[in-house]
Order: C-alpha cells, then structure tokens, then sequence
C-alpha cells in the first residue's frame, strides 16, 4: 500500500487488515508500506503496528514525490517474492471477506487481475444533495465479468502477468492521477484479463472537504483531463486527437443539457449530470496540454 500524511488512515486500515478472513488454507501474506512523505511520518506507527499486526510489515520510503513512483517502489519490493499483488488505499478499509473474495474470484476465473467495489463512508454527515446526487457512489458489476481497466484502490494482481511488462506505472503522472488507469489500459491491450469480484468491497472514507460542489467539480475536470492525456499517450494520432476533441465537446454539450433538465428534480441530480461537463472540460484542457495536479492537496488524515 502507498501512504502520504494519513496516519489516522493507515491505522484504520491496519486494523481492517487484521480483521480479514482467509480462506483455507491460509496463504502467506505479508504487508507492505510505501511511505510517500521523505521525512518518514509514518515510519513510527508502522514500527508500532509491528508489535500487534498478525501479518509481517515492511515499511519503506519513497523520496521522490509521485503516487506511481510510490507504487512502482511497491511492486519492486513485492514481485521477486511473490505470486500476487494485492493494492487498497490508505484512506480506505476492506470488509472482512475482502481479500479472500478476491483469491477466490482469481482461481475460478483464471484472470491476471481482479477487482472490486469501493463504497463511500462519510467521516461527516454529508450535505444533503450530496446524498440524493448520489455523487460518490461508483458503477457495480456482475462477479466474474470481464473489464477493460481497474484501479488502485481495490485491485489484486498476479506477479506472472506483471514480471513481462516493459514499464508499470508511469512516473511522469506523478500527482494529476490516472497513472492507474493507464496502467491497467495497456495491461488490458497487452491481452492480461482483468475480471470483476463484487464481494471484494473496499470502504472509501469521504472527509468533509470532499463531500462539496468545488472539490466534485474539480474531481470531474481532473478526471476528463488525465483522461485526455492517458488516451495521448497511449495513440496519439492526428486522428485519436480529433476524436478526443469531438468527445470533449460532446461531453461538454450533453452535460449541460443534463443538468439544466435535472434542475427539477433537485440541486444533487443537477450536480451529478454537470460532473460530466466538468470532465469535458477537463478533456478539452487536457487535449490543449493543461495537466491538472490534483494530489498536491492532501484530502484526510
């Protein structure tokens, strides 16, 4: 897991991690952290979780600055030992049948990745429109149904899959976000089969400086332009360019009808529908060269 400045967050997330049920028998598991922050911040509770945590702890650090370079540490330390890779995040904490959901699903299936649902936990009541927008719940699929992308914050993979790759996440997407996302897209291309685990449900803590209108906004526009400058870098033709510029204008368009039409029913609605203007936009900045560095503000603790 890669950590930077939440160690009420990891705490929570050590004990989720003690709380697992494994299947039978037991794989060997071991944890490890990848601390972001060069000073070390979380160096002495990791020390201290040693003391109760029934799983063996690692703790490293990760000086250069970048949420692909933390994970890329992270894989450097895992793969030459072991079978699979399993990532959460550390704002987050997995239900109790987590990682055995996941093992389960990867055996039946064959797949060289699994992953599951992530579900919203606020650490305030949020406001609420943010409730009846439904803003922060994600899609849900069928278990075993196949993917084209994952992400880090609920994914487990198989080591033999990643061994070959030329490169894992790409470090010159150090804090815009959707290193993951170009990641998982080649590992897609490159013909790995990624599969959905709907029971391997990981929890997402929303602090209260998420749960309004700017930071959704900005959450939509971040995510259309990382989107735009993935999708760059994985063909970037005159053609995709022009495809790209279409899509963003279509988004754009089609979001602001959606939010007009919403107004009716309420203030949330209006704002789920304008996410998607938000994410043309972001597109359309991202097609111009803008690069939206939305990790250098620490949401949480």
């Amino acid at each position: 897991m890669v950590s930077y400045q939440r160690p009420q967050g990891l705490l929570r997330l050590f004990g989720a991690l003690q709380e697992q049920q494994l299947p039978e028998p037991a794989p060997e598991l071991r944890v490890v952290v990848v601390d972001n922050d060069a000073a070390g911040s979380a160096r002495e509770l990791c020390e201290e979780a040693r003391r109760w945590l029934r799983f063996p702890l690692e703790y490293r650090i990760e000086k250069r600055r970048g949420i692909p370079q933390a994970r890329n540490r992270a894989l450097s330390e895992a793969l030459p030992r072991a079978d699979f890779v399993a990532f959460v995040d550390d704002d987050e904490a997995p239900d109790p049948g987590w990682l055995a959901a996941l093992l389960r699903v990867q055996a039946d299936s064959g797949a060289d990745a699994v992953a599951g649902p992530c579900l919203p936990v606020f650490e305030e009541p949020p406001p609420s429109w943010v409730l009846a927008g439904r803003l922060f719940e994600r899609p849900r699929r069928e278990t075993g149904e196949r993917v084209g992308t994952a992400a880090t914050h609920n994914v487990l993979l198989t080591t033999r899959a990643l061994a070959p790759l030329p490169r894992l996440f790409d470090e010159r997407m150090a804090l815009c976000g959707g290193s993951d996302d170009e990641f998982f897209r080649r590992f897609d291309a490159a013909g790995h089969r990624i599969v959905w685990a709907d029971e391997a449900v990981v929890r997402e803590w929303v602090p209260p400086s998420r749960a309004r209108l700017a930071w959704i906004l900005r959450r939509a526009f971040r995510i259309g332009s990382s989107a735009a400058l993935v999708e760059g870098r994985l063909a970037d033709t005159p053609v995709t360019r022009r495809r790209q510029l279409a899509h963003a204008l279509w988004c754009m368009a089609k979001g602001s009808a959606l939010a007009l039409s919403a107004l009716p029913r309420g203030f949330g609605p209006c704002v789920r529908e304008a996410r998607l203007a938000a994410t043309g936009l972001g597109r359309l900045a991202g097609l111009a060269g803008f690069t939206y560095r939305e990790y250098r503000v620490l949401h949480g603790s």
